[in-house]
């Protein structure tokens, strides 16, 4: 493919006469050259979400409103086609050294991204088409509910179409359970009873009509529909129709999961990490640099992991004096997952009260960040319940990006399913992670950019991303937000916990842990309870990798951090600092490198 200078034209940015030039002399000045790249984003932007009808719900958009895509293998290969192709559209049309400072930043973030979606294809049959975290089987359901607006009879008729052809995509995904069984990609053996017990529960509440209407599907599609200003005998028509799809297609499509996952089940004899998988030691180390952005061998990521379990438990015995507590440190993990002052109980009452914990605590540090931020997202923060429906499957807290346009706000979501997981000590650390001003600060604020490329305000890079979360958890102690020394206990323990991820990930799946030798090693080394354990021991086996990018993250973000102010001295603001970090979207680890080195080069000149 050669640029699309009529394109450019049209868009006002090179007029017709330059593009003649250009187009006989193949050079452009630097403005220029500029010009014409960040023409060159935006127009593959616009293809990159028009291939993704997820993507293009997500960012309130119409188009492709009653799809889902392609689940096949064959999508797979279209997409490496596709990545490919735009990475040589890359370096045959655009010269690095001749772009502006900022398109350099776009040129590095579009090349990086590229080679991680390539490199990672090589291994697409290493994936686990279902597991217990993160499946599209649940995911589907939380993505119509959260996602998908009804402002008119045209968009609900969109919604019944995406419900209907879950029968194709679920048969896909059955299709690829089959094949990846076949080639010896089989998760762990714990996942399959809870997977299979999840399609069994989904199918029960298909078999009728009745049973449809207990759809989780049924009620949010029911709630949507009422606010249309249509006659009572449409609305019940448009519902009827739903309960149609449900017994219909959507049991069709849940039953077709249930055989290839019955028969690879009994296969599943284990539950090891993927280095038992074919080439798995290559895809574990190909997930080490996808996740944490560094070239590091598992090697050098455990070790480090030890290192900083010892010196955080340092600091945690300096928390059990100051509140008198006498006795080991693991005689103290006890007494903080025991003692009744610190539990909640398994009541709506109780809920309400973490519920208002959380928001206490958001509230307590958005008070304070005029000295620390002098960019704050404008998008709203809510805090939720996950719905009951998906218990079960999801993690303990997570946040949802807001919809760019402002109409969906982010959202905190928290399990409350087990109340036993969580503990009042923990709470404040947790929320600063995932709320601010951890993720929503950071995920809100590049969605809003305007004076960046748009594929810049979406795409991800896991170690910058959970790095900034992380940090933000000790940047709340720096900012004085935490209540007492119980929640600075906490804040330690969630350091810990991911300081024993890189422990556990790699013992797991590069030293061929089993799975209790990682439950037993967290136990020991954390105040994290037994259901925690077990939940995050089953969420590295099924995510290898992706619990690196936190410590990983953090670390160089600090390092950065203590760079700045050593090079700086007086002239060092944190508040610009973290213009730096947030203010240019999500970033590889390598690029926040040069924009913390830029920010020191200016900073001395100014």
């Amino acid at each position: 493919m050669t640029l699309n200078f009529q394109t450019i034209a049209r868009a006002g940015l090179v007029s017709a006469a330059m593009i003649s030039g250009l187009m006989s002399t193949g050079a452009l000045a630097q403005e220029d050259q500029t010009e014409a790249f960040n023409a060159f984003l935006a127009e593959e932007f616009e293809k990159e979400v028009m291939r993704s009808p997820f993507t293009l719900t997500q960012l309130g958009r119409r188009e492709r409103y009653d799809e889902w895509g392609d689940f096949t293998d064959a999508a797979v290969f279209d997409q490496l086609e596709f990545d490919q192709r735009q990475l040589d559209d890359l370096h045959a049309n655009f010269e690095y050294d001749n772009l502006d400072r900022q398109a350099q930043v776009s040129y590095l973030i579009f090349e990086e991204r590229n080679n991680q979606q390539i490199a990672g294809a090589e291994f697409y049959r290493q994936n686990y088409p279902v597991n217990s975290t993160f499946s599209f089987i649940t995911g589907s359901t939380s993505f119509l509910a959260n996602a998908h607006a009804i402002a008119n009879v045209e968009e609900a008729q969109a919604y019944l179409a995406r419900v209907t052809s879950l029968e194709r995509v679920f048969g896909e995904i059955a299709t690829n359970i089959t094949n990846r069984t076949e080639f010896g990609t089989l998760p762990p053996a714990f996942v399959y009873p809870g997977v299979i017990a999840s399609v069994n529960n989904m199918i029960t509440m298909t078999v009728d009509d009745a049973a449809a209407m207990t759809h989780p599907l049924y009620g949010d599609f029911s709630g949507k529909v009422d606010t249309l200003e249509i006659s009572d005998e449409e609305k019940e028509a448009l519902k009827t129709e739903l309960v149609a799809a449900i017994t219909g297609p959507l049991a069709l499509g849940y039953a077709s999961l249930l055989p290839p996952m019955e028969a690879a089940a009994p296969l599943a004899n284990t539950n090891d990490g993927v280095w038992r998988l074919p080439e798995g030691v290559a895809y574990y180390q190909n997930l080490v640099r996808f996740h944490t952005g560094f070239d590091v061998p598992s090697e050098e990521v455990h070790a480090f992991g030890v290192s900083e379990v010892a010196r955080i438990h340092d600091e945690m015995r300096e928390i059990m004096t100051r509140v008198g507590f006498e006795g080991t440190l693991q005689d103290f993990f006890v007494y903080v997952n025991t003692a009744e002052q610190f539990q909640y109980a398994s009541t709506d009452e109780d809920r309400e009260r973490l519920m208002g914990d959380f928001n206490a605590a958001i509230d307590r540090v958005n008070a304070l960040t005029s000295g620390y931020f002098n960019l704050l997202p404008r998008s709203e923060l809510e805090v939720r319940r996950v719905e009951a429906y998906r218990e079960n499957g999801a993690p303990g807290a997570f946040y949802n990006q807001p919809a760019p346009d402002g109409s969906r706000p982010g959202i905190f979501y928290a399990n409350m399913g087990d109340m036993s997981r969580w503990q009042n000590w923990a709470n404040e650390a947790l929320v600063f992670h995932e709320a601010v001003p951890g993720h929503h600060f950071q995920i809100a604020l590049s969605y809003e950019m305007e004076d960046i490329p748009q594929f810049r305000n979406f795409v991800f890079f896991t170690a910058y991303v959970e790095g900034w979360g992380l940090y933000a958890e000790r940047l709340a102690h720096e900012m004085g937000a935490y209540t007492d020394d119980m929640s600075e206990f906490g804040r330690l323990n969630l350091e810990l916990w991911r300081a024993m991820r890189l422990v556990v990930d790699t013992g797991l799946h590069y030293y061929e842990w089993d799975r209790q030798q990682a439950i037993d090693y967290m136990m020991e080394n954390s105040a994290l309870n037994l259901t925690r354990v077990e939940g995050e021991v089953d969420r590295y086996l099924v995510m290898p990798g992706q619990a690196l990018a936190y410590k990983m993250g953090m670390t160089e973000i600090l390092r950065l951090r203590a760079h700045a102010q050593e090079e700086l001295g007086d002239a060092f603001d944190i508040r610009d600092f973290h213009d730096v970090v947030l203010g240019n979207g999500t970033v590889p680890m390598s690029v926040l490198n040069i924009l913390v080195e830029d920010y020191i080069e200016d900073t001395r000149g100014s």
